[in-house]
């Protein structure tokens, strides 16, 4: 249901009712974040990305099929931010608090049939100081209509484990969950088939009959187990991926069907080797982020979040934090295709207050409905292989759930309790503040004394200690805690690869870099936009930092440029967090015989810097320091215009290398298109198209700033024009902006009818010719 909609921003008298004229109101399809395209507000609260608070109404008319009287009809709403109420025909039908969190309407008795229905959904990104972080506004998840057999199978109601048991045999065990009253209406049986990758069928179950009776509201039913030999795996490489269907038979006639896909792969923990996936150690090299995408915000597109996960991908990472919410469905799929590993997490603070909860109700009142419907959607995905309950609440006692003055530890079994009534075969976990037992900060007096630094309370309750950043500690907290088996669940990007050197690799489940790619909110101070102490601006082009994460994560010999800029420039984050000089792209032209400093980045043993063909010099890397491993500095360079040259050698033979050409002047935009072969006509599928000013040569001039402008005809919606500029004042949904360090991104979304795009440019008197592209 996310095509034709009418949506209007603010506050709307009457706006769930039939009778309202919307003839006026914009026509969008979803998804949409109304609030990223809000205007900037110095005013506004820097945190939420110094946009305003508002709400908006969204409605939909439709018109439903004769064939659905006498079935079931639910609308599934995957998400909505921040908290939202959905009405229809004027009668409110459904409502959430929490839109990192689905739920669904049942409208079966609620249609009217022969007649046009109005579905109305108010949404508002919650109170100003009821997040630390920008949330976005709007339905931004998908919105489904689902027609089933009245005696049908519970929202999410599929739950498949499969265990290793002798040899390279497996047992999957599947359960199903079914409304209890349906039992009294007839005989009911279930049957399961595991399909793999190819379709083909592996094994089946022989039909299980169900009792014929129960008082319970939901009931769980365990279907025979069946066994499997000699499946595929499911790990990081090579993401095996089966699928269980399950067919729901009432009185041997079948009414339902459900599938889901499930891995085969054992997930072991322990304190001397950390994590093993299929019995091989992993460490994990993660990204910790909250979930928006640039320029579409935090509206989900399946090419988005796939485009992220290459990025990170080609890089080395292979693991993804969940910070601090669940993330949309469509990205657990997309890492279970990809072989991501991910750390899935409910919420931020157990708390109500303190930046930390935007919704009308308490959170502690709501957090089992919360919890079942994260745990129930997301069990079946194997690349999830932890729990997180929440992050960073120990720091003050009113962050920690329920007032039992031991610092969340009540709090977390409870919670704990609950997730693994739903799901056991992962561990949990919940990111710790950098704090010390008993909440001593790093403010307070003696935080630094030896006999201070004490793991918090939690963390040595938790199945997995997870400690964001303090590195440098946790050799001190297994001294206190011999059984902890630790992983760094946030790392600063700004101490770049010093928290992964100093990591115990051999004992450690490993770590997730805070704000890998940059996001939304949480400025440290306008005019920028957000968070950009980053490896990935928000359009994913790479900082020079990154390809010196990837010296560690990858082991093929690489090395890397960049121009370190001149200004230090210092934060404080979480009270630790101490900044660096920013490395910048290769995007400004130093004048002649200007002084510039060169940061090569390298896994090899040696780099020979050269200008114009003249050795500046060799430099070794000095693996005995943390501090300067795989970084080499060449200082005081005086520039001249030409090449400069990177060559990496290994016990004296060439291994790598990179250049670096000076521009000459703009005469031309070059474009790459991201996917140009597979641009699917669903409505859904989005095109990414790169915008670079190059001189006569084909190198980029990154320094040029001229104005772009974009017409768009065919089968495609204009969606956004993104620069990557994190300081911009200009609202990307125009099709003008100026370019910045030489280029720009266009997002285009497909129709629902396949056939041409033609996309015109224009910049400042540079060459262009129109682009040509088909949807598919």
């Amino acid at each position: 249901m996310n095509f034709g909609w009418k949506f209007q921003l603010g506050e709307v008298k009457d706006g769930e009712k039939p009778e309202l004229d919307d003839s006026q109101w914009r026509q969008l399809d979803l998804p949409y974040d109304y609030q990223l395209n809000m205007p900037w507000k110095k005013t506004a609260n820097r945190a939420r990305a110094f946009k305003e608070m508002s709400g908006a109404w969204f409605r939909k008319t439709f018109h439903p099929d004769k064939a659905w009287e006498g079935r079931q009809v639910l609308i599934d709403f995957e998400g909505m931010m921040y908290y939202g109420d959905v009405y229809l025909n004027g009668e409110k039908i459904g409502s959430t608090e929490y839109g990192y969190c689905g739920f669904e309407c049942d409208v079966t008795e609620k249609l009217k049939y022969g007649q046009d229905n109005l579905l109305a959904v108010y949404t508002h990104t919650g109170v100003e100081g009821g997040s630390r972080w920008y949330t976005g506004g709007g339905i931004n998840r998908d919105v489904h209509i689902l027609i089933k057999d009245t005696m049908s199978i519970s929202r999410h109601g599929i739950y498949v484990v499969s265990k290793k048991t002798d040899g390279n045999r497996w047992k999957v065990y599947t359960q199903v969950e079914l409304r209890g009253d349906l039992l009294a209406k007839g005989k009911v049986e279930f049957q399961a088939c595991i399909f793999d990758s190819q379709g083909k069928e592996v094994t089946q179950s022989d039909l299980t009959p169900t009792p014929s009776q129960s008082r319970l509201q939901l009931i769980e039913i365990p279907i025979r187990e069946m066994e499997v030999v000699n499946p595929e795996l499911w790990d990081i490489d090579s993401p095996n991926l089966y699928t269980c269907v399950v067919r729901m038979y009432v009185d041997g006639k079948e009414t339902d069907r459900m599938s889901t896909r499930f891995g085969f792969r054992t997930i072991e923990y322990g304190k001397d080797f950390g994590f093993k996936l299929n019995g091989k150690k992993i460490f994990l090299q993660g990204i910790a982020n909250h979930t928006d995408f640039g320029g579409v915000g935090i509206a989900t597109y399946r090419r988005a979040i796939e485009r992220q996960l290459k990025q990170l991908k080609a890089f080395g990472f292979n693991a993804v934090r969940c910070s601090h919410n669940p993330y949309p469905q469509v990205f657990y799929d997309l890492c279970d295709e990809m072989g991501f590993v991910v750390v899935d997490e409910l919420v931020d603070k157990w708390s109500n207050d303190g930046n930390c909860w935007g919704g009308r109700e308490s959170f502690m009142n709501i957090w089992p409905e919360l919890m079942t419907e994260w745990v129930k959607r997301d069990r079946n995905h194997p690349c999830i292989i932890m729990w997180s309950l929440g992050n960073e609440m120990q720091h003050r006692e009113n962050a920690s759930g329920y007032m039992t003055g031991d610092w969340g530890v009540t709090t977390f079994k409870i919670f704990d309790t609950y997730l693994k009534r739903y799901d056991r075969t992962r561990p949990s976990t919940a990111a710790m503040y950098p704090a010390r037992a008993n909440g001593i900060r790093r403010a307070d007096p003696g935080f630094r004394d030896t006999g201070n630094i004490i793991p918090p309370e939690l963390s040595c309750i938790t199945d997995i200690a997870s400690y964001n950043y303090e590195y440098a500690d946790y050799r001190r907290y297994k001294e206190y805690n011999p059984k902890l088996i630790i992983f760094q669940s946030e790392a600063s990007v700004n101490d770049l690869i010093t928290p992964y050197l100093r990591m115990d690799k051999a004992s450690t489940v490993g770590l997730c870099y805070w704000g890998a790619i940059e996001y939304w909110g949480e400025s440290d101070g306008w005019p920028k936009k957000g968070w950009n102490y980053s490896f990935f601006d928000h359009t994913l082009k790479a900082y020079p930092r990154a390809w010196l994460v990837r010296s560690c994560f990858v082991d093929e010999p690489q090395v890397h440029i960049g121009i370190l800029d001149g200004e230090q420039k210092s934060i404080i984050w979480n009270d630790i967090l101490s900044g660096r000089a920013e490395m910048s792209h290769f995007y400004w032209k130093p004048n002649l015989n200007d002084s510039i400093t060169l940061e090569v980045s390298t896994n090899c043993d040696e780099v020979e810097l050269l200008q114009n063909g003249k050795s500046i010099g060799v430099k070794h890397n000095n693996r005995k320091n943390d501090k300067v491993q795989n970084k080499l500095l060449w200082r005081n360079i005086n520039w001249q215009p030409g090449k400069v040259t990177a060559i990496a050698r290994n016990n004296g033979k060439e291994v790598a290398r990179h250049e670096l050409q000076s521009p000459g002047k703009a005469v031309r935009l070059k474009v790459e298109i991201e996917n140009a072969d597979d641009w699917k006509a669903d409505g859904m599928d989005l095109q990414y198209i790169r915008f670079t000013a190059v001189d006569k040569q084909g190198i980029a001039v990154d320094n040029f700033e001229g104005e772009l402008s974009l017409s768009i005809l065919g089968e495609a919606q204009f969606i956004a024009l993104d620069n990557g500029d994190h300081f911009t004042d200009q609202n990307f949904e125009r099709t003008t902006t100026t370019l910045y360090r030489g280029g720009a991104l266009a997002i285009l979304r497909s129709t629902q009818k396949k056939g041409k795009v033609v996309v015109r440019a224009t910049c400042n008197g540079l060459k262009t010719k129109p682009i040509t592209l088909m949807t598919h």
